[in-house]
């Protein structure tokens, strides 16, 4: 940096002005140390002479011949410039030997001076871009800086975890890791009440829950049932008009499948046959030609009174749309004043295969080229054999696409299913149009337009959030791509509760492919986390309402178990389905309205009680083993009431035995006023007295009455009737009472 100093220019002087500013005196007036020399230099001697004269002021020097001085390619110095002046002008130059001599000093000559310019400019620009290439070097280490930081903080959080490891063990490191994504999930970050989840159920969700309940109940009773028509015909009634159009798209197309023999229970591989593309296309097609024709009907109905007839909607439709467009092109006219092109492709649109072949008698001999093909096409609902869509095409080769009318275009691209990559921009207008239309594209043959590409093309094109979410969901469900259509809607919190039921329909129906199920790699659709999904829904009044959880946690029945076994009851799970039932039971105070209760049987009953079952029952035969794994974890949280009952309703007289001497013996230390204490009491009495008359293991049930009649004397006792407590322990026969016997017990004591 400092060598450059020596080249900046002054603080009050542009650098450009140094050699126009400065002023010199003429060179007229000869120097009086000068004299006319004697004789003249020729040839080489000129230089010699030169030099001489420079160094003897004595000799004289004449006007030379300059020509020889600046030739190409030589440099010439400023001192030697100086020289030939001042030889042609007749002065004196004082030179170091002579400093007592003026000095004048000639113009630069303009070569040296753009020179000098030239090279003060590079350094100006060297100096520029030395500052900001320190200015960059600066920026650069403050990132560096602030990476270095946020590793330091990612290296303290896996520190942090790796010491709870040592400390704790690996299952709670594994347990935060779990809950930490639990809570990056799509579906419980949407829900502001998943901490909560004791609010009551809305009006929507009870008439949902009562759909499903009725719908599970057909499955359970193997009755045939389609959930889709049951929720859409629920949202239908309800007067939600948006979501009413998501449930009718969403029934048109997930309607039961036909499961082929090789794909049984397998939706991965059933999604990728050539079965589910050909009857996708099929049902999603028909779809927009519905909604397209029952669309422009209504308009057409409002616009005039009387019935209108295929021919005259499909003339509406054209109508329009060309209005909409503002194409009047002589091309669109052919075969009359009729658009007969644009008249046929809006008959395709429509579904109304059928009336394009009277508009192709109106065409001219172009028209009449392709009317076997459509006849073809409305026979076989769409779908052209190899051999006509390998005819149309070379057909279409040969007219020349660039130069084609659009919609006689449009209408080649369908029928033999080409052009796949064009967007029609003058024909396709909306979203469905432009759907419809590379629907009709897709092959069932692998090398062509595959429902697998335009899934692709789907993904790329609808993938930003800028779109609408319903919109979205549309344009997935009807290509397929169900699992992120669902995601998609459950984004959206008025449509989370749509997803969740669609969800569960997809399920019912084995075509949703879940996260536990989906395969990494290849062509397979991402899996959905339906569990998830589920969770997310029931999470806010699951523990108020326990039963309607449980109709929803029915349908985790085929799913593994997350914890196979539960440490504090050593349980097996058997399902997803059992894990939910264990964690619901105990994290609400309603267990009897999931397992049962006790009720009292009447006067006119032989019983003292009888068991109302719970709604578990309806979906699991053998409860048992789950209600005996919720009794432990009850008696392990202090809930020995509920504990006693369960172990009472699943039928396990020893265990609820070994249960009450254990019970009873812990609340003997209890406090007497304990309100607990008193509620247990109560309980253990009547299960007792019911055990006593099934059991037959008298020493044991002795043991249990005998707690009961501690508990009493304490209790008798605490509340100083002595009397009443000297008779209750004279009937134990723990102690002896009676003063003979007090002294005969005293002398065994000292005997022994």
């Amino acid at each position: 940096m400092s060598s450059f100093r020596l080249h900046e220019p002054s603080s009050t002087m542009d650098w450009k002005d140094i050699t126009s500013t400065s002023s010199f005196s003429p060179l007229t007036t000869p120097s009086k140390n000068f004299f006319a020399m004697k004789g003249k230099p020729t040839g080489a001697n000129t230089a010699t002479t030169a030099a001489k004269s420079w160094k003897n002021p004595n000799l004289s020097m004449t006007a030379l011949d300059n020509s020889h001085i600046q030739q190409p390619g030589r440099y010439v110095s400023v001192i030697e410039k100086l020289q030939e002046l001042a030889r042609q002008g007749g002065m004196e130059i004082a030179t170091a030997r002579r400093p007592q001599a003026a000095i004048y000093i000639a113009p630069l000559p303009k070569d040296i001076s753009r020179f000098l310019e030239k090279t003060r400019h590079e350094f100006t620009e060297s100096l520029l871009e030395s500052e900001r290439g320190f200015a960059k070097s600066v920026q650069e280490s403050s990132q560096q800086t602030a990476l270095r930081e946020e590793s330091e903080k990612f290296r303290g959080h896996v520190t942090r975890d790796l010491l709870t490891v040592a400390t704790s063990g690996m299952a709670d490191m594994l347990r935060k890791h779990r809950d930490r994504r639990e809570e990056l999930k799509t579906f419980s970050r949407l829900d502001p009440t998943r901490v909560v989840g004791d609010r009551t159920m809305t009006d929507e969700e009870e008439s949902f829950c009562r759909t499903l309940r009725e719908v599970n109940e057909a499955i359970i009773c193997k009755r045939p049932v389609n959930p889709a028509e049951s929720f859409s015909n629920l949202v239908g009634v309800s007067g939600n008009h948006h979501a009413s159009q998501l449930w009718r798209a969403f029934t048109a197309l997930t309607s039961p499948f036909e499961h082929p023999k090789s794909t049984p229970n397998s939706p991965e591989k059933f999604r990728l046959s050539r079965l589910f593309a050909e009857s996708l296309v099929n049902r999603s097609r028909q779809y927009l030609e519905n909604s397209a024709y029952e669309s422009h009907l209504s308009h057409a109905s409002s616009s005039s009174s009387s019935n209108m007839a295929a021919a005259d909607l499909v003339r509406f439709c054209a109508k329009s749309h060309l209005t909409k467009l503002k194409l009047a092109q002589p091309s669109l006219t052919s075969g009359g004043e009729q658009p007969v092109w644009a008249l046929i492709y809006y008959s395709l649109r429509l579904g109304l295969s059928k009336v394009s072949l009277d508009f192709v008698e109106t065409g001219d001999d172009s028209t009449q080229d392709i009317r076997r093909y459509l006849v073809e096409y409305d026979r076989q609902r769409g779908w052209l054999s190899d051999g006509s869509r390998s005819e149309l095409e070379k057909a279409y080769r040969r007219l020349g696409g660039a130069n084609l009318d659009v919609f006689k275009k449009a209408v080649y691209a369908v029928l033999s299913k080409t052009e796949t990559n064009e967007t029609f921009p003058g024909v396709t207008s909306t979203v469905s149009d432009w759907l419809w239309m590379k629907l009709s594209q897709v092959s069932l043959a692998g090398k062509g337009f595959t429902l697998i590409k335009l899934q692709e093309q789907v993904k790329e094109k609808f993938d930003s959030n800028a779109s609408d979410d319903a919109e979205c969901f549309l344009v997935y469900i009807l290509t397929g791509l169900f699992e992120l259509a669902l995601e998609r809607l459950a984004e959206n919190t008025k449509y989370l509760i749509h997803a969740v039921h669609m969800a569960v329909c997809l399920q019912h129906s084995d075509i949703l492919i879940t996260s536990n199920d989906s395969q990494e790699g290849g062509d397979s659709p991402i899996g959905l986390d339906f569990i998830a999904l589920i969770k997310s829904h029931v999470r806010p009044f699951r523990k108020q309402t326990p039963e309607a959880a449980v109709e929803y946690y029915f349908h985790l029945a085929p799913f593994p178990a997350l914890c196979a076994i539960d440490v504090r009851s050593d349980h097996p799970f058997r399902s997803m389905f059992e894990l939910c039932l264990y964690k619901l039971a105990r994290d609400t105070r309603s267990a009897w309205k999931i397992f049962g209760v006790l009720e009292d049987a009447g006067e006119d009953a032989g019983e003292d009680v009888r068991l109302r079952r719970g709604v578990v029952h309806k979906f699991l035969t053998d409860p048992e083993g789950l209600m005996v794994a919720v009794a432990k974890a009850f008696e392990t949280e202090g809930r020995f009431e509920e504990a006693l009952v369960l172990l009472e309703l699943a039928g396990q007289q020893r265990m609820l035995l070994q249960a009450l001497l254990r019970i009873l013996s812990a609340i003997l230390v209890v406090p007497v006023e304990d309100a607990k204490r008193k509620s247990v009491y109560a309980v253990a009495t009547a299960s007792a007295k019911r055990l006593n008359k099934s059991i037959e293991e008298e020493k044991l049930i002795g043991n249990v009455f005998i707690l009961l009649d501690l508990i009493t004397f304490i209790d008798t006792f605490d509340r100083k009737q002595y009397h009443q407590a000297v008779v209750i322990m004279k009937e134990l026969r723990i102690v002896p009472v009676d003063a003979d016997k007090v002294l005969e017990a005293v002398r065994q004591t000292g005997l022994d």
